[in-house]
């Protein structure tokens, strides 16, 4: 059996939150013991709920569906399937999900994309939530650039919501000691930094900006690394949602409604210092600030 998955661009964005959304729906289709599921993103109109999205040119969006979303779902090794359609659906194919889709064109509440419908699922046996792999291609890549000794550093030096940025002078430091320490750290650039104002460059350190364009690349090169390392960013939702080994920090931004600690309460029912239900021993949040202290005593360096 297959599970048809759709996520409608009227009622979703168009961003990482698309990982969270896919993670659901494999939770819900090993739940219903299918073995595999078809993804359909329906992409005739994009939402403007958002002041962002209002902002948002067509063509960014447009963009973002390629460079985002059409990526994304075959790191679920049990994706069958990818269609985008840039018309109205003509049929939903059954077994479907979510249950009602499509309903009545003014609720915007019809793909359940939050990280909220992801609570029934917390500490469910059987139930996977950490179900983003690299392909066999790509870490075939991965392993002719880099041997075993690599830490990666992932940057968000974003123009949106810059207080939740990196600090990129700190994070040098940190780079400094893990080379002094005889591992080979390696930078993974912000995307909008690559194509904007390209603040990495200024500083001396190794960068792999492939994994900045293409997650499969990125989640292959964090798959092989002794430890990755980053803040709370979009990009990092397959890697949350990976066996991967990583520390995460700058977990709550204050003047950032969505990072604040009210807002990982709910969308996550996490208290402060927590981490993830579904987190590995190995995958570790810390929600002080990006400072090189605070990150080297996380590595006991």
């Amino acid at each position: 059996m297959r599970l048809n998955v759709y996520y409608d661009l009227k009622y979703a964005p168009v961003t990482n939150d698309f990982a969270g959304y896919l993670v659901l729906c494999n939770a819900v289709r090993q739940s219903m013991r299918a073995e595999s599921m078809g993804v359909t993103i329906v992409a005739d109109q994009f939402r403007e709920w958002s002041t962002r999205e209002k902002q948002t040119p067509r063509r960014e969006k447009e963009f973002r569906l390629g460079h985002i979303l059409s990526k994304l779902p075959f790191l679920i090794p049990e994706v069958s399937s990818l269609d985008i359609t840039t018309t109205p659906l003509t049929e939903i194919k059954l077994p479907a999900f979510p249950g009602g889709y499509p309903g009545r064109p003014d609720d915007q509440k019809q793909i359940p994309y939050l990280n909220t419908y992801l609570h029934p699922f917390y500490g469910q046996e059987g139930i996977n939530l950490r179900p983003f792999r690299a392909t066999e291609q790509a870490k075939f890549f991965i392993n002719n650039l880099f041997g075993d000794d690599v830490i990666t550093i992932s940057l968000r030096t974003s123009h949106f919501k810059a207080d939740r940025n990196s600090n990129l002078d700190e994070w040098y430091k940190v780079y400094q000691e893990l080379k002094q320490s005889k591992f080979r750290p390696v930078v993974i650039p912000d995307f909008d930094d690559c194509m904007r104002e390209k603040l990495y460059t200024k500083y001396d350190w190794e960068v792999f900006t492939p994994g900045s364009f293409d997650f499969d690349l990125r989640l292959a090169l964090q798959e092989k690394a002794i430890n990755n390392l980053a803040i709370n960013s979009g990009v990092a939702y397959p890697l949350c949602h990976s066996d991967c080994p990583y520390i995460l920090f700058k977990w709550v931004t204050d003047t950032v409604s969505s990072t604040s600690v009210e807002h990982h309460k709910h969308n996550f029912l996490m208290d402060y210092g927590d981490n993830f239900k579904w987190a590995a021993p190995n995958q570790h949040i810390i929600w002080e600030d990006d400072n090189a202290d605070t990150i080297l005593k996380a590595l006991n360096l």
